[in-house]
């Protein structure tokens, strides 16, 4: 349970995931979304809307199914209500068209105020994504090659613990590859004010945001040279850590806030699962893409 929550508050939050995963209101504005979409395209018209589409993917995700079961869901509410049943492959093809990203993250501005100038302070981190149910001991005694899996980074709102921005990659790319992008993606919407990330983003590339005026608080290795390279912000932490000793630094920059960010992958991962279904890797973009965005509406609520 959340610290910040009572029971009967966070009962509530488990109670209302299961009306989020079968909200229908769309079926109200299904054929003006409809039209809308159809103005003006040429070929085929669509059928059925985004939203509806966004439904059935929620639903695949959520409820951790195939593309066969959610058709079958359909099909059993269309006994009952107006919604119109959808093959399996046509569920597949529309969902494969998402595109997750950080405009769809269910963001708000409660971290904001009305002027838009409270600074928000984030939290950095990545983590893995298996792509295969095989179990260690197969993988290790018949495949003998490394296990493959899927790297989420992602850039949390300490305040709210939403995701603020994310990246998937494959898992060979280094985490600090993303740490910028990510970084320059939010100061679009939101001020920075300190950034928080392990000792996997200590190198200069990720120091240098005093363009941004943002104050980096990133794990720094216990061997760092004091050699400026580029980068003198860095090089003025490694002479603090030498001045005041590697524990009291880390205690000076707080970087137990870091806990954030696992807290983060471990209830996205406890709720959502931790493996992809998808076998291509476009389609394992996809699918972490909207795991992202459910997790994002469960804790808003």
């Amino acid at each position: 349970m959340p610290l910040n929550k009572s029971w009967h508050d966070y009962n509530e939050s488990l109670i209302e995931r299961g009306r989020i995963l079968m909200d229908i209101g769309f079926l109200g504005s299904s054929k003006k979304e409809i039209k809308n979409m159809n103005k003006g395209k040429v070929g085929a018209p669509f059928e059925y809307s985004h939203t509806f589409i966004q439904f059935l993917a929620f639903l695949k995700i959520g409820f951790k199914i195939s593309y066969r079961t959610v058709q079958g869901i359909i099909r059993g509410l269309s006994d009952y209500i107006k919604i119109e049943e959808i093959h399996f492959t046509q569920i597949r093809r529309r969902i494969l068209k998402v595109k997750p990203s950080v405009e769809n993250l269910n963001l708000d501005n409660d971290n904001v105020n009305d002027n838009g100038e409270k600074p928000i302070t984030l939290i950095v981190d990545a983590s893995g994504l298996t792509i295969t149910k095989k179990g260690d001991y197969i993988e290790q005694k018949w495949i003998r090659k490394k296990k493959e899996f899927i790297k989420l980074h992602i850039a949390v709102d300490a305040t709210s613990e939403k995701i603020i921005s994310f990246r998937i990659t494959k898992g060979n790319v280094h985490d600090s590859k993303k740490f910028s992008p990510m970084i320059r993606e939010v100061t679009k919407e939101y001020d920075i004010d300190k950034v928080y990330a392990d000792k996997a983003h200590d190198n200069r590339r990720t120091f240098n945001l005093d363009d941004l005026n943002i104050e980096p608080a990133i794990q720094i290795r216990k061997n760092a040279s004091i050699k400026t390279k580029g980068c003198p912000i860095r090089r003025d932490e490694v002479l603090l850590i030498r001045e005041l000793g590697y524990e009291r630094w880390k205690q000076l920059k707080d970087t137990g806030r870091r806990w954030i960010a696992e807290i983060v992958f471990s209830s996205l991962k406890r709720v959502l699962g931790e493996n992809l279904l998808s076998r291509k890797f476009k389609a394992q973009k996809i699918e972490a893409g909207l795991k992202v965005m459910l997790y994002n509406k469960f804790i808003g609520l």
